[in-house]
């Protein structure tokens, strides 16, 4: 990933590794499973109107699988 927005990250809920990566623009890509929140890990930056907010979390809502940004 080349861009110069910050590296985000968020815990979906509702899918597997296998559906949330197939959902993801390749901005965007699974960092793993994480057991105490019991959701899939994505990571990524914003790039050319691929972002978290207005693109991923809403093409995953769309196939029932909810997510949320979390901060260091």
């Amino acid at each position: 990933m080349t861009t110069n927005q910050p590296e985000r990250t968020a815990v979906i809920h509702g899918g597997d590794i296998a559906r949330v990566s197939a959902y993801l623009p390749s901005n965007y890509k699974v960092a793993g499973w994480d057991d105490r929140a019991e959701g899939v890990v994505i990571v990524g930056s914003d790039s050319a109107g691929w972002t978290l907010d207005d693109y991923v979390l809403p093409r995953l809502a769309s196939g029932c699988m909810f997510g949320k940004e979390v901060t260091p």
